[in-house]
């Protein structure tokens, strides 16, 4: 059934870790000192995940850890994981 007219109804993908880093490792790399980023993991936390990630000498670690932090809220908002796949 469709989503009545003006309603903000929220689509959510389904999606594996693997592909859940890989996503994650594009956008941190999109924004400002995100070339520093060398590898994010997915850690699993009973029903929910956070991101882990591994960074270069030379990072801006607290721009690292905004930007982790709204990738992370961002994802969460378009994507479910499905451990098990």
């Amino acid at each position: 059934m469709p989503a009545p007219v003006g309603s903000s109804a929220v689509v959510t993908t389904m999606i594996s870790a693997k592909d859940l880093e890989l996503v994650a490792l594009r956008e941190l790399r999109s924004v400002p000192g995100g070339e520093y980023i060398a590898h994010v993991e997915v850690d699993l936390i009973a029903d929910d995940w956070r991101l882990n990630v591994t960074v270069r000498d030379g990072a801006d670690v607290d721009r690292i850890q905004d930007a982790v932090k709204a990738t992370t809220n961002r994802l969460k908002q378009r994507y479910v994981l499905r451990p098990d796949w």
